[in-house]
């Protein structure tokens, strides 16, 4: 909490303020998640890779399909070539192994219950990196108001507090300032705990959300 008591003068008058600031956090489940999927293709020709890549993207799509997501939130991103070398130490070169493409793709889920499937599925079809899901909720915004308004009434404690303690008349709110919106962030899931996760699909569950806000306000005050 920070707290400060000023005095201000000029000709005629003195304006004593207080300024404080609170904190606000409220929990709310979420109910949708985004789901990064990335396909490494290792293949001796450039051909040969970027088809492999377009071949496991292309089953993926057909999973999303199959499970009802919309097209509008399946999104197939970055696409990239490049050369696999290894280094042999006989020789001192630079052997060309093969060629490596790589296809990223995001998919929003809407449907919690969907998550752990959808895992399972794109992996079976050679997905081979999986982000954490990230989870948010379509009632985010609605908890932060709940949130900032917590934050207001904590401030304001904090200040009749304050002006309790220094013998002073807590007056009206003459400057507000408000943080955005803040949420711890999930912890990052190694690609053995994802696919742990997809094994249990159907038993997959997520905790709730913490949305918190902060607020800083100026009180007049007076003896």
């Amino acid at each position: 909490v920070l707290a400060s008591v000023v005095a201000t003068a000029d000709e005629n008058t003195v304006v004593r303020t207080i300024s404080v600031s609170g904190i606000g956090s409220v929990e709310t489940p979420p109910d949708r998640a985004s789901l990064n999927l990335s396909i490494v293709a290792r293949e001796p020709t450039v051909a040969a890779a970027q088809e492999r890549a377009a071949e496991v993207t292309a089953e993926v799509l057909a999973i999303a399909s199959d499970m009802e997501i919309p097209n509008n939130r399946v999104d197939t991103m970055s696409a990239t070539v490049r050369p696999d070398y290894r280094w042999n130490r006989d020789t001192d070169t630079r052997e060309l192994l093969g060629y490596i493409a790589s296809r990223e793709m995001r998919i929003e889920l809407h449907d919690l219950d969907k998550v752990g499937v959808v895992v399972e599925r794109a992996v079976e079809a050679g997905v081979n990196q999986v982000s954490a899901p990230q989870l948010s909720s379509s009632t985010a915004r609605d908890a932060y108001r709940e949130a900032l308004q917590k934050a207001a009434e904590d401030a304001r404690l904090n200040a009749e507090r304050l002006a309790e303690t220094l013998g002073l008349k807590l007056g009206k709110a003459i400057q507000v300032g408000a943080g955005a919106p803040t949420q711890p962030p999930r912890p990052v899931q190694q690609m053995d705990e994802i696919v742990t996760m997809s094994a249990r699909a159907e038993t997959y569950s997520a905790g709730d959300l913490t949305v918190s806000a902060r607020i800083s306000i100026v009180f007049e005050a007076s003896h």
